[in-house]
């Protein structure tokens, strides 16, 4: 079974895994929308109280170490 693929910004992508769930930073409360996992490990989000949505990169380990979902798509 291949990757999925998503559309970003016009431009298709091979991803790992496809998450579009919200996460809220533990003491902050700041949210993130995570968006996909791409191939070289990288959890891809956007932080919601950046109004430009640029894409950001963390890794997998430092997203739940930090930080909860509070919501998730029901197709994931």
């Amino acid at each position: 079974m291949g990757n999925p693929a998503t559309n970003c910004e016009g431009e298709n992508l091979k991803v790992k895994k496809i998450y579009n769930c919200l996460f809220e930073h533990e003491s902050t409360k700041e949210l993130i929308h995570v968006c996909y996992e791409d191939l070289d490990g990288n959890i891809v989000y956007e932080n919601l109280s950046d109004r430009l949505l640029q894409k950001r990169k963390m890794t997998y380990v430092e997203l739940f170490r930090v930080y909860k979902r509070i919501w998730e798509d029901e197709c994931t």
